[in-house]
């Protein structure tokens, strides 16, 4: 099976790419996480599931609130991900931070305990950086990202309303080959995030959208 790809493209500067790859990939988990599930205490395979949570988070940089699962854990460990993926931006070694799902096979040779992992979903935020000159330039990048940001939000919800395939847990005995047993109070997919670089990053450029669509903005105020 091929894993759906779905790649999101944003020119900014720095200081935005943690709200903007946080609005994203927290829209995504909401949509791909459970409540804890429980064994029920009959000796069957059924099982009950928890409720999750959640928060509103307005942005420092952009105009914009998005809302998140209300975990702890699963905040840290995120903001992990997207910092490192931030530094690593900064400094050329990666321009690109996906967001994977995945099922895990056990194998079943002997004497292997090893698993396979699966990917049936991967999210990219692709990312080129923005040095401009003055803080009207910042105001007008600042309304134009925060208004793509939207878009791509309302993006995501269409693309989850639809009816594509997700893992099925069919007993309690395949949890772990589907959800991640980590987290106290919630259970996502498994998943993973990883960094890429795709073609040369180039910290002095503009998008070339972007850049005309500030142009505009400007020659009309």
């Amino acid at each position: 099976m091929n894993a759906r790809t779905q790649l999101f493209e944003f020119s900014c500067e720095s200081r935005h790419v943690p709200e903007i790859v946080s609005t994203i990939f927290h829209t995504i988990l909401i949509h791909r996480t459970t409540g804890k599930h429980t064994p029920k205490m009959d000796n069957s395979n059924a099982y009950t599931v928890g409720s999750v949570g959640f928060c509103d988070l307005d942005c420092d940089f952009l105009d914009y609130t998005y809302v998140q699962i209300n975990s702890n854990e699963l905040a840290q460990r995120m903001n992990q991900e997207i910092i490192a993926f931030s530094e690593g931006l900064k400094s050329g070694e990666c321009n690109k931070i996906s967001l994977e799902f995945f099922t895990r096979k056990k194998r079943s040779w002997p004497l292997n305990f090893q698993s396979e992992n699966i990917p049936w979903e991967i999210w990219t935020v692709k990312i080129e950086l923005m040095q401009l000159s003055n803080e009207n330039e910042r105001q007008v990048l600042r309304e134009k990202l925060s208004d793509l940001l939207g878009e791509k939000v309302r993006q995501i919800i269409d693309i989850m309303d639809k009816p594509d395939y997700t893992p099925k847990l069919q007993n309690q005995s395949q949890l772990d080959t589907i959800y991640e047993s980590e987290f106290k109070d919630i259970q996502p997919y498994l998943f993973r995030v990883y960094y890429s670089l795709d073609g040369s990053v180039n910290q002095v450029s503009v998008g070339t959208t972007m850049k005309r669509m500030i142009k505009d903005a400007l020659s009309f105020s």
